[in-house]
């Protein structure tokens, strides 16, 4: 029986305290309740000293320069409106490469844009690397070309051609976009050059007829 009651009164005394030690919790200011961090060696030291915080970050360096691929090249004149009253007219065009060819040591292309295709050629001793240049080329570059408009030869006058008659001397040429695999069709053909495809489609019926 006295062991009993004395267990009660233990007990009793602890939930008494316990009871009293969160009422004061509950009854404390907030700011009271938050635990400051430990200070650092450095800051328990005497007021006088400070720390000097350095910037280790590495500064950006200036965005590089936009390469002659990036910039912009504006035309002044289409291919295919070029005419006889435009001789004498320095031109800048742009366009992709549909015919390219060497003959007697010059080299020409044919410079085709949404309008049509104009003949461009080169003066090796008077313009150096725009003729080297123009050797490099493969069909289907996107190419800038700026030169002289001149009348063709006249044995060398394509009647064919919308501009037949004239051609354009290049004195500085740059490539926009190169061609890095060979196409496996040409997207512009010569005059006489028959489509293949048209070709089997109208031979069809004949390969049809014969036998097996």
């Amino acid at each position: 029986m006295l062991f009993s009651f004395v267990m009660f009164l233990l007990w009793f005394v602890v939930v008494s305290v316990l009871c009293t030690a969160y009422e004061k919790l509950l009854a404390a200011p907030l700011h009271s309740l938050i635990i400051n961090p430990p200070r650092s060696p450095l800051s328990s030291s005497s007021s006088s000293t400070s720390v000097v915080v350095t910037d280790n970050r590495i500064p950006l360096s200036p965005p590089p320069n936009t390469t002659d691929a990036l910039q912009w090249v504006s035309r002044n004149q289409y291919c295919g409106e070029l005419t006889e009253n435009d001789v004498g007219k320095r031109v800048r065009l742009c366009g992709w490469v549909a015919l390219h060819r060497i003959h007697g040591g010059l080299t020409f292309v044919n410079l085709r844009d949404q309008t049509g295709i104009v003949q461009i050629t080169t003066l090796p001793d008077d313009f150096p690397d725009a003729h080297s240049t123009m050797n490099g080329l493969r069909l289907e570059y996107v190419v800038a070309i700026e030169g002289v408009v001149w009348p063709r030869p006249a044995e060398s006058v394509n009647k064919k051609m919308k501009t037949g008659t004239i051609e354009v001397a290049a004195e500085d040429i740059r490539v926009l976009n190169a061609v890095r695999m060979k196409f496996p069709f040409l997207i512009t053909a010569a005059d006489d050059a028959k489509d293949s495809a048209k070709e089997e489609i109208r031979l069809r019926p004949h390969d049809l007829l014969q036998d097996p």
